[in-house]
């Protein structure tokens, strides 16, 4: 908790020391967050929503994880990195596919697979590896899959319909048009495409949430 004229301090500040520059990170909308008039306080500020990775970024991060990093010139032989091979036939892609392009869990599929090729003293990922390694992440990210889909429920009932996908992979729109709006602002929901449903973004999440959710 923090004081109420915290905010009004924070706006003052950003109008009058322009030589700093505030920065606010959060996974809810600006507009959702309760108990405080955060909108009227920040009106001057800009919203700068990050992507989600694309496929190439997935690929880049997997295969020249150092690639920008000032210990090595840019071309420099000795910079290390992973051969497309080691991630397995169309590896990268099913980690991409599988982390729904969240860079957080991109990285939480990749340091677990590259555990469970080392423990195994396998020279690549295989389908059965690739099997272990997504056990293996739920397992050793539980506390930020369990923050991003349940501690970050701020509505009612918001909770209790992710927890639909337990047995459903797709769900109707949940009843509060708040609580769809906010689901989708946290980028864990899409169209279903089959219909008028909504499935979840991440497999790992859904994985996650059948396994310990």
């Amino acid at each position: 908790m923090f004081p109420a004229d915290l905010l009004p301090t924070l706006r003052e500040s950003i109008q009058s020391h322009r030589r700093l520059i505030w920065l606010f990170a959060g996974s809810h909308h600006i507009a959702d967050l309760p108990c405080a008039p955060w909108t009227s306080n920040f009106v001057s500020m800009r919203t700068v929503e990050m992507p989600l990775f694309d496929p190439s970024e997935t690929r880049l991060l997997l295969t020249e994880p150092l690639r920008h990093s000032p210990l090595w010139t840019r071309d420099d032989p000795r910079r290390p990195g992973f051969a497309p091979e080691f991630w397995g036939t169309d590896g990268i892609k099913a980690i991409h596919a599988e982390a729904g392009g969240w860079p957080h869990l991109v990285q939480l599929i990749a340091e677990t697979a590259v555990n469970v090729v080392n423990d195994s003293n396998a020279r690549a990922l295989d389908p059965a590896l690739y099997r272990q390694t997504l056990a293996g992440a739920i397992e050793s990210g539980d506390i930020v899959l369990r923050q991003l889909l349940e501690r970050e429920c701020r509505l009612d009932g918001e909770w209790r319909w992710l927890q639909g996908f337990r047995r459903a992979d797709a769900l109707p729109s949940p009843d509060d048009e708040a609580v769809l709006r906010s689901l989708r602002r946290r980028l864990l929901v899409i169209p279903d495409g089959e219909g008028s449903g909504w499935r979840l973004r991440v497999p790992l999440m859904q994985r996650w949430l059948r396994e310990r959710g």
